[in-house]
């Protein structure tokens, strides 16, 4: 079993790296992040070239070293996503997609269906590789060590400046 990394960290920075990260996906993605769980991909349904381009968009802005990120454990390329079959397939759904959509805006997202429908879309994807995805705990734990670091593999340990 892998030693967690010890990360020290007082609760005035955790506090506002936490505060930081989480505007950065609100904004970026127009959803509300809750807790450290969400998934990029699952959660906030970013795929493909959304979510390589919101990666890069916050290496670029913290200047995390991300040189040790492997994408292809975490996503599928766009090219996995993009498949004759999958392209049609999704097209059935859009009429959906855009129901779902309009529901959650005319609500103020006090109902959002799309998280079903995304359930629904993968029960029949046709992808088959596994992949990890990335939670906003990971990308705050990046930001934090300023570089890629997963959350699972750290313990912060708090104390006073």
């Amino acid at each position: 079993m892998e030693e967690k990394q010890i990360l020290y960290v007082d609760f005035a920075t955790l506090r506002q790296s936490y505060i930081e990260v989480k505007n950065f996906l609100e904004k970026t993605t127009k959803e509300k992040v809750e807790n450290v769980d969400i998934l990029i991909e699952e959660d906030l349904f970013l795929s493909g070239l959304d979510n390589e381009s919101l990666l890069i968009a916050f290496i670029e802005k913290y200047d995390i070293d991300f040189s040790k990120f492997d994408y292809s454990k975490h996503f599928l390329s766009e090219g996995e996503l993009a498949n004759g079959f999958q392209v049609l397939f999704n097209m059935v759904f859009l009429p959906l997609y855009s129901l779902f959509w309009l529901i959650k805006e005319f609500t103020f997202d006090l109902i959002n269906l799309n998280k079903y429908l995304i359930k629904i879309v993968k029960l029949f994807s046709t992808n088959q590789r596994e992949t990890l995805d990335m939670s906003f705990g990971d990308l705050l734990t990046s930001y934090i060590n300023k570089k890629y670091t997963l959350r699972s593999n750290v313990k912060f340990v708090l104390h006073n400046c």
